[in-house]
């Protein structure tokens, strides 16, 4: 008897031992290992917009702890191979720092389907791709408020705009400027020309000394680098001649100068965006929004004017925060 109760112990131990080796398992579900990459333009040490762009790539990567790369000073026409070098290398989450990339994304887009591409736009796009994010730089925003500074430190009523090229970006802001001027009751004057190049200050000075030779005395700058050649022509104007930036502030450029710059926090969408991805959404649209803490604010406060207008320009800029101001936006033609 206690033979054959063994027997059968030892018989259901090997039925369950089969049972269990033959169950099906569980098909664990691998979660990808994200890594992060940029593409900048010019040099990470521009203290300018790649800079900037450079903090953002370092902030995001410190967050969510993924591994970054970038690659700068990357010409038009090696952008494309520079990302299918990221993505063939396991980079499935591409930012590409500058519009003039976004043609060389969008074109190998859809031969990389697991990989999310984050380029940067001037207005939403009617269509989008499932595996890209669409990031607005709002720049026009940020130049209404400049164009209202323009309008209330003027004394000459004569204000100038210098831009690299034009481009639907720039048309933008000198419709939102001459807004501002307006909306200050400011019967100033805008003069805008386009050198050619955001990063030639030869070129830069040449047409800052042009401007200032028509008594222009507020100079509106949408130039990066060419910025160096706006510094010298305005502090050997030999009468006061005032300006804003844009990006970083630059007041150490030229003190006496200087009013403020229109100022940019690219970690704060990058973060967004990086963090919803994360979370499974690989496409979609978000806005540079302006205010406080936001990716797009005004420094302050203002130099080299009266503690009157700056309060002012405080005001105004806290108004289109809050959405109590329509600024136009056309990016399509330069309004009269």
């Amino acid at each position: 008897m206690k033979k054959l109760t063994v027997l059968l112990l030892v018989v259901l131990i090997g039925i369950l031992s089969f049972s269990v080796g033959c169950a099906p398992k569980e098909e664990e579900v691998e979660t990808p290992e994200f890594k992060l990459a940029a593409l900048f333009p010019g040099s990470i040490q521009d203290a300018d917009y790649n800079a900037i762009g450079y903090v953002a790539l370092q902030e995001t990567g410190n967050k969510y702890d993924i591994k970054t790369a970038y690659s700068e000073k990357v010409a038009v026409p090696d952008a494309e191979r520079v990302l299918k070098e990221y993505a063939n290398d396991g980079y499935n989450i591409i930012w590409v720092h500058g519009n003039q990339f976004n043609g060389a994304a969008l074109k190998i887009g859809d031969d990389y389907p697991d990989v999310t591409f984050i380029i940067e736009v001037d207005d939403e796009p009617a269509e989008k791709k499932a595996n890209f994010w669409y990031m607005d730089r709002n720049f026009y925003t940020g130049f209404y408020i400049l164009g209202s500074l323009a309008g209330l430190k003027t004394e000459t009523g004569n204000i100038g705009y210098i831009g690299g090229l034009a481009l639907p970006f720039t048309n933008g802001e000198i419709n939102a400027v001459k807004q501002g001027i307006r909306d200050v009751d400011s019967d100033a004057t805008l003069q805008y020309l386009f050198v050619g190049d955001f990063n030639d200050p030869l070129k830069t000075r040449q047409a800052a000394e042009g401007l200032i030779s028509k008594d222009i005395d507020v100079i509106l700058s949408s130039v990066n680098l060419g910025n160096y050649g706006l510094y010298n022509a305005v502090k050997e104007a030999g009468r006061p001649v005032y300006i804003t930036t844009k990006y970083t502030d630059k007041k150490i450029q030229a003190p006496d100068n200087y009013l403020t710059s229109d100022l940019f926090d690219f970690s704060v969408p990058i973060k967004e965006i990086v963090g919803k991805i994360l979370d499974g959404e690989k496409g979609g649209f978000i806005n540079l929004d302006y205010g406080k803490g936001k990716a797009r604010y005004a420094q302050f406060p203002i130099s080299n004017v009266s503690e009157e207008i700056s309060a002012r320009i405080q005001q105004i800029a806290d108004d289109v925060e809050a959405g109590k101001i329509d600024i136009i936006k056309n990016l399509t033609e330069i309004l009269p």
